[in-house]
């Protein structure tokens, strides 16, 4: 049962619903799996209702009800065999109540040629209401992120809150009222998508770009959408990692190594970093040309441009 909006009603429903297996529809249901309208008066005689104290006398009579005439709505999945009635959540039951028994076959009738009707109304609600639920998902995903989308001509068709936040940050726009892309970065996204039509050439993933501002990095990427005939720009912010020995260890190099890599990196002649790790000086170009082999490069300068070039630590 459904409720009516008044507080001493929906207090009797309650109750009611509590004493839901005194219905005999719901028995009925279970057993045979038919869904098609059916009142009390088809189960029980005037007497047998009065003496049902949840179903008639607490829910009812003091609303002054005397029959009821049910139906079911089967789930999504086109299942009308419900295992309860009142336990079914997917199932939707249907009950027209009358303040005496006079529902007549004709009744019966109508409400059985509106059930497909009803059923048919039902899914589209959920699907619409699940489609309106994907698309306010999806428009919340777009409006955290830094996303733009540009026309063919590259002109800004959206653009995200996100998106208009980093382009302030990173690129020193002005607030205006038409969006538009930074001239830096339009250039970049002109010279991406010349790369991408150049005659007798595969088109390659466009590389992003990178820009580091205090502790963080924004990364854009461009992403060609040819069938609508439009651009998708990603803007993401990353936190950088403090440069450290411990950080190069993710390189595979020993402890010790990194030790060496990270003086390296600090300007250190071998002479020093020995000082700084306790060691000898022939130590110190040991572990460099272990270095040198892992990173496969033959110069201490080599060895930084590699090392911060796979920690994404240096742009390219």
């Amino acid at each position: 049962m459904t409720s009516s909006g008044d507080p001493a009603a929906e207090r009797i429903l309650e109750v009611g619903n509590r004493h839901f297996e005194e219905h005999p529809f719901g028995s009925y249901y279970f057993q045979t799996g038919d869904a098609g309208a059916h009142t009390l008066s088809d189960f029980l005689n005037q007497n047998q209702l009065q003496r049902l104290e949840g179903l008639y006398q607490k829910t009812l009579r003091p609303l002054g009800l005397e029959d009821q005439m049910v139906t079911v709505l089967p789930n999504a999945s086109g299942s009308s065999h419900a295992a309860s009635l009142n336990h079914r959540e997917e199932d939707i039951v249907i009950a027209l109540h009358r303040s005496k028994r006079d529902f007549t076959e004709r009744d019966h009738l109508v409400l059985n040629l509106m059930r497909p009707h009803l059923i048919q109304a039902y899914r589209n609600a959920r699907a619409l209401a699940q489609s309106q639920q994907e698309l306010a998902q999806l428009n919340q995903v777009l409006e955290q992120s830094g996303t733009i989308i540009l026309t063919n001509d590259l002109q800004v068709e959206r653009m995200t809150h996100r998106a208009w936040e980093l382009l302030r940050h990173y690129f020193q726009v002005s607030s205006c009222s038409t969006p538009h892309l930074p001239e830096n970065l339009l250039r970049w996204v002109q010279h991406q998508r010349c790369q991408q039509t150049e005659l007798d050439k595969i088109p390659s993933p466009c590389l992003p770009l990178r820009l580091d501002r205090a502790e963080k990095r924004l990364v854009v990427r461009l992403i060609p959408d040819p069938l609508n005939e439009r651009y998708l720009l990603l803007l993401q912010e990353e936190r950088l990692q403090p440069f450290s020995a411990g950080l190069l260890e993710l390189l595979g190099l020993t402890k010790r190594e990194a030790e060496v890599l990270f003086w390296v990196a600090k300007d250190q002649s071998n002479r020093e970093i020995a000082r700084l790790l306790g060691c000898s000086e022939k130590t110190v170009q040991k572990h460099l040309e272990h270095i040198y082999q892992k990173l496969g490069v033959q110069t201490r300068a080599g060895a930084i441009v590699a090392a911060l070039s796979q920690l994404g630590i240096l742009n390219h």
